[in-house]
Formats: structure tokens, sequence, C-alpha cells
């Protein structure tokens, strides 16, 4: 299971089969506290350690992929390929 974790991170073209991607932008970066990604309108919370996928940091602009599982539930968040934000 930490292999497929590690490869995520670095590759983060691998998805859990059934997910949807969805795309969005960094509302807030999670240096002082909790992130905030914005996607479809709708504001979720994250932390490095849980959610954040992307081996860039996160900043405020940035174009995101966020990754829900059937139920709705966000799952990851990478950075955009090629997104310079």
């Amino acid at each position: 299971m930490q292999l497929f974790a590690t490869a995520i991170a670095i590759f983060g073209f691998l998805r859990w089969p059934g997910t949807e991607i969805r795309r969005g932008k960094v509302l807030r970066d999670a240096s002082q506290g909790p992130g905030l990604v914005m996607i479809e309108g709708r504001q979720y919370p994250f932390s490095l350690e849980d959610l954040w996928k992307s081996g860039r940091l996160p900043k405020a602009g940035m174009e995101i992929e966020a990754e829900f599982n059937r139920d709705g539930q966000l799952l990851a968040i990478r950075t955009v390929a090629g997104s310079e934000q």
C-alpha cells in the first residue's frame, strides 16, 4: 500500500477505479493552517498530510484537480500538469 501511495504522489496520473476527477483552484495555501480549495462552487478544507498529493506546495490561485469517490467524498488533490501558478 505504501508503494502505491508513493506512486500516486510521484505520478499524479494514477487513480483509483470508480473515481471522478473535477477541476478547481486553491483559495488558501496550507502553510498557516488548513488550506482551502474551490471545486464547482463548493469549498473544501485540506491539509498537506491528508488530501494533498502533489510534490509542489499549494499556492493561492493554483489550478488543481480533485479526485472524488462514487459517494462524492474528496479523496485527493493534485496540481494540474502545466499549471504555472
